[in-house]
């Protein structure tokens, strides 16, 4: 293959999963999408994650991107709060990757529930601990420990569907 071919294939694999982003944005935004007692999942979080676990280049950042701008208009949040955390998490799991464990399935939904919660936990506290609400506790149990859980569970799905994306486009260096 020549250099532009493989340059070719990897625009349209990364632009796959950008264009899934956006379908994962839209039915986290649907209401009443896959509630299970007041819980929505999270989706676009737990798919960056296992993204930055099981491919490791640059160009994945602009998924990164999209997907943390995506998040913060979903939550409401100030624009960069989501997509700083994201990227700062996707770039320790690329590091937890290449030294620590390798990317099973047990080991992507734990690494995802746990990023999910350090995210969620962060955002708990500038959101919620300065406004000075009540209920503080019953609050984080439900929309991040339980929201977290529930979202990292989407992850095994995430994990195929990004392995089969890899294999029909099989990484072929630019060198």
């Amino acid at each position: 293959m020549d250099r532009r071919e493989i340059r070719m294939r990897q625009i349209a694999k990364y632009g796959i999963f950008v264009i899934t982003i956006f379908m994962l944005y839209i039915l986290q935004s649907t209401p009443g999408f896959m509630g299970f007692f007041g819980l929505k999942p999270v989706f676009m979080l737990p798919f960056c994650i296992t993204l930055s676990m099981l491919d490791e280049t640059w160009q994945a950042g602009v998924v990164y991107i999209t997907g943390g701008l995506l998040t913060d208009l979903s939550c409401g949040r100030t624009p960069g709060t989501f997509t700083i955390l994201l990227l700062l998490v996707c770039f320790g799991s690329i590091i937890a990757v290449k030294f620590f464990f390798k990317p099973n399935k047990q080991n992507i939904i734990t690494f995802n529930f746990a990023c999910m919660v350090v995210m969620l936990t962060v955002d708990f506290y500038f959101s919620f601990m300065f406004g000075g609400y009540t209920g503080k506790l019953a609050y984080y149990l439900k929309n991040v420990l339980l929201v977290s859980a529930y979202s990292s569970i989407f992850s095994i799905l995430f994990y195929y569907f990004i392995e089969y994306i890899n294999q029909r486009f099989v990484r072929f260096d630019a060198r």
